[in-house]
Order: C-alpha cells, then structure tokens, then sequence
C-alpha cells in the first residue's frame, strides 16, 4: 500500500468572523480543516454551512473557494502526518459515517463562546473546528487528549515535526455555488436560530 497521509491545515480566513476570532484569541490562525488528499480537494471540518449562515454550522465539505473572498486568499500552514494502513482505515470510516449523516452534527457555539477563557464544553455530537481535528488526531493516536482543551495555536505546535508549507492557500480555487447562493434574510436567522436551539437541547437533555 502505497504511504498515506492525512493533512491538518490551519487557516487565517478571509471573513469578519475569522479576523474577530483571530482578534479575541490573539492567534494568527482561527480555522483548522482536514484532508486526506495533497491537492486538498477536499477538506473536511466544523464550520459554518452557507457563506450567509455564520451561525449555522457543522461538519462540512469544505471546497478552496472558501479561501478566497474579495480578493484576499487566506494564509494558511499545512501538517502532513503519515498514516499505517489501520490508521487511513479507521480514518475513512469516521468520515465516511459523518458524511452519511452530516445533519447529525452541530457546530459546539458553547465551546466556542468558552474558548477565551481555554474552556471545553462536551456536547455530544458537537465540535468546534478545533475540537474535531483533536478528536480525529486522538484517535488515531496522536498524543491529543479528547477531553482537553486546546487553542489552535497548541494544536499546531504540537505538530510541528510535520509542518510541510506556510504561504497563501496554495491551490487552485474551486467554486461552490451552493455555499454562496443568496438566500433570503429569514433563512439564515431561522436556520442559526434552530441550530443553536438543537445545541441547548442536546446539552441539556442529551
């Protein structure tokens, strides 16, 4: 079998949200995807689902054009970790279940709320960007421990060893009409307003 690698890129997004993330945590980087391909077809993390959603997110597909908006690319700094045969394995099927069933995950709004004061909340099926990559790295046996905190910054640091590229976001940029399709104004606010309920809910009674 031929080595396989799973990538860990942490990104400067080009959005509002991304540049007041980075201004309340003092981070250079305020986003972190995963992928398993080195052109980075596809990326795979929490975040929000529609460009006109910011409050509405969860386990999603990311494609390039993401990193891109009005014409400033996001800098970003790619990881490349080598993966055993069981490990690529195991790593297909969680993203394999996970896409089958993305509604199932929520963005955690609660941990991210907490994370200037390097707090976790524990929501069941619910994660921040952060959080997910923890998630995946442990249990593929990376020494992350899933019950901790982490900012992006100590993610990446501990990765070191497998820094590959810092610069602009180095691929071709790939359009993704449905993340940007315009949408009426009451979408996006029922739609964040029943995400953020289902969160309490299932923090509460789950």
């Amino acid at each position: 079998m031929e080595q396989k690698y799973l990538y860990v890129l942490f990104s400067a997004t080009p959005y509002r949200m991304g540049q007041w993330i980075r201004r309340v945590t003092g981070e250079s980087y305020n986003h972190v995807a995963l992928a398993t391909e080195e052109n980075l077809s596809a990326m795979y993390a929490f975040a929000r689902r529609y460009y006109r959603t910011p409050f509405y997110g969860g386990f999603v597909q990311e494609r390039s054009c993401r990193y891109r908006h009005n014409g400033v690319t996001a800098q970003v700094r790619i990881y490349r970790l080598p993966l055993t045969s069981r490990q690529w394995d195991t790593l297909q099927e969680r993203l394999h279940a996970m896409q089958s069933q993305p509604q199932r995950y929520l963005y955690n709004h609660l941990s991210a709320l907490a994370a200037p004061l390097h707090r976790k909340v524990r929501v069941r099926d619910a994660f921040t960007c952060a959080e997910f990559a923890v998630s995946v790295l442990s249990m593929l046996g990376f020494d992350f421990n899933p019950d901790r905190f982490y900012t992006i910054g100590a993610i990446a640091r501990r990765l070191e060893d497998y820094h590959i590229y810092t610069g602009d976001f180095p691929q071709t940029f790939r359009e993704d009409p449905q993340f940007f399709a315009a949408k009426p104004l009451r979408h996006p606010i029922a739609a964040s307003t029943q995400s953020i309920l289902a969160l309490l809910w299932r923090k509460a009674f789950a």
